[in-house]
């Protein structure tokens, strides 16, 4: 089980590395969904704040993963079988509402004109 820690450290060093290259922006290629959207799509959303977004989700997920490799090692397979899905699950979901409500773009009235 020693083998899942080294697996899991070394796929966490790469997601640090992934975080750092969206972090600096350099990776907005590398960011799903965001890269394949239309122009108009792209336009809706803050880039800085989506790559903040999925930067600190990058950074959680590697802080994860060694923790995830630890407990694999001292025996305990049923919780990671548990935990890491819920985690995953949760970590994904709190990305797309942050997304929506602090990346989105806010359209800004026009005042109306009284006749």
């Amino acid at each position: 089980m020693l083998a899942a820690f080294i697996i899991l450290s070394v796929v966490s060093l790469i997601l640090v590395v992934l975080a750092i290259i969206i972090f600096i922006g350099k990776g907005d290629a590398l960011i799903a969904g965001y890269n394949m959207a239309s122009r108009e799509a792209q336009e809706a959303y803050d880039k800085r704040r989506v790559r903040i977004i999925v930067g600190v989700l990058l950074l959680l997920i590697a802080l994860c993963l060694p923790a995830f490799g630890i407990l694999l090692a001292l025996g305990f397979k049923e919780l990671v079988l548990v935990a890491f899905p819920a985690t995953a699950f949760v970590l994904v979901a709190a990305t797309f509402t942050t997304a929506h409500f602090w990346a989105k773009k806010k359209e800004k009235k026009q005042p109306q004109r009284r006749k």
